[in-house]
């Protein structure tokens, strides 16, 4: 259980008096804004080349045991459409911002992210799942 501290008790925040301290905390917040879409855009560059290459070694799952065909189609499903979402993550969108109106850019920068993560959150649920059927697959053929 989480509790918040009364008022009175919480730590006193410095604020800077420098104005070279304020630009840099500025010019960091800015690079960090700018930087979250790469970032976003990278992981799931990565996470594509994960899932095809378990998918394809799922597949081999397939060749070598017949048996658990079931569980292994149920795997190569989970990691197919976990690609597909970070795919969908990474196609662009079209956005209607006016540059002169700072709260227009806001609020589509903030579209933006929350598409990617919301296809980043339901790839990386597909990808677990597939994982868990993957796991359950193998155990299967070893009994």
């Amino acid at each position: 259980m989480v509790t918040a501290l009364p008022r009175e008790k919480e730590p006193k925040v410095e604020i800077s008096t420098t104005p070279e301290e304020d630009e840099f905390w500025k010019s960091f917040a800015q690079s960090l804004i700018s930087s979250t879409v790469n970032v976003l855009d990278r992981r799931a560059q990565f996470m594509i080349t994960t899932s095809a290459t378990l998918l394809t070694a799922d597949f081999a799952l397939l060749f070598i045991a017949s048996k658990v065909i079931t569980l292994t189609v149920g795997s190569q499903f989970f990691f197919a459409f976990s690609v597909l979402c970070f795919m969908l993550s990474l196609f662009p969108r079209r956005y209607r911002v006016n540059p002169w109106q700072p709260d227009s850019t806001k609020s589509v920068h903030y579209k933006m992210l929350n598409a990617k993560r919301n296809c980043h959150t339901i790839g990386f649920v597909f990808f677990f799942l597939g994982l868990i059927f993957v796991g359950l697959s193998s155990f299967f053929v070893a009994t």
